[in-house]
């Protein structure tokens, strides 16, 4: 199918910090990046994702793990359609840049050192820059019953020396197509201990962006209707 996303963000648009330094997650994340955006896309244009991601050549298939895309449905039980688009992905970027200044560009001294390596041994890494998102778009469909269980997202690499630090996960819909509401289905962030969580919930149009190194974090189990959500990651260059 043909569907243009447009370039231009929303006045609407938000950003909200997570201050881990000030939940029960403290001790863990203290220093870790997490924001929720929202009003970053409209009904119109996350119904218009969906209807992409279950069109040909495109499918829903059951989610694997990691890149060999081994399937295991006691750790992760969804569907996935997977979408390379570099259109698309230019289009997020250029929505979600203005709302994330703060990763424009990651110093090894920097207040956000900690999305790219541990305090006390950044001095010696280069400056990263985020040059966009990977145009490699994962489309999850969670029904009743189906869950993420607690994990860290991976930090892949692409050619071109670009690496991903930066998680985004946009969520598509409130209700399915049948009206039903959608129940459960927060992302949850936990301590790696398990004992305390924060649980970020799914609203059209919201994007949660968060860094991948070592942020515990779930998707809950949907115990009503159908979530569906895209997930991609912020691309980064080093200036060595």
């Amino acid at each position: 199918m043909s569907f243009k996303l447009s370039t231009t963000p929303r006045l609407e648009a938000t950003s909200s910090r997570i201050d881990f330094s000030s939940t029960d997650l403290a001790d863990s994340y203290s220093g870790f990046y997490a924001t929720v955006l929202d009003n970053v896309f409209t009904e119109g244009e996350c119904n218009e994702l969906i209807k992409l991601a279950g069109s040909p050549p495109h499918q829903w298939e059951p989610a694997g793990l990691g890149q060999q895309g081994k399937i295991n449905s006691d750790f992760r039980n969804s569907d996935r359609s997977l979408v390379f688009d570099d259109e698309i992905s230019q289009a997020i970027y250029e929505r979600l840049y203005p709302l994330v200044p703060e990763i424009h560009e990651i110093e090894p001294t920097g207040e956000w050192c900690r999305i790219t390596g541990k305090p006390g041994r950044t001095k010696q890494m280069p400056t990263w820059t985020c040059l966009g998102v990977n145009p490699r778009l994962s489309f999850l469909r969670y029904g009743p019953g189906h869950y993420f269980k607690p994990h860290c997202d991976g930090l892949i690499e692409i050619p071109k020396g670009q690496k991903a630090f930066v998680t985004l996960h946009l969520y598509l819909n409130e209700r399915d197509e049948h009206g039903n509401k959608l129940e459960g289905g927060s992302t949850r962030f936990w301590t790696p201990n398990k004992k305390h969580f924060l649980d970020v919930e799914p609203k059209i149009g919201r994007v949660l962006v968060f860094q991948q190194r070592c942020l515990v974090h779930s998707g809950e189990e949907v115990t009503a209707g159908i979530k569906y959500t895209m997930r991609s990651d912020f691309m980064f260059k080093n200036n060595r």
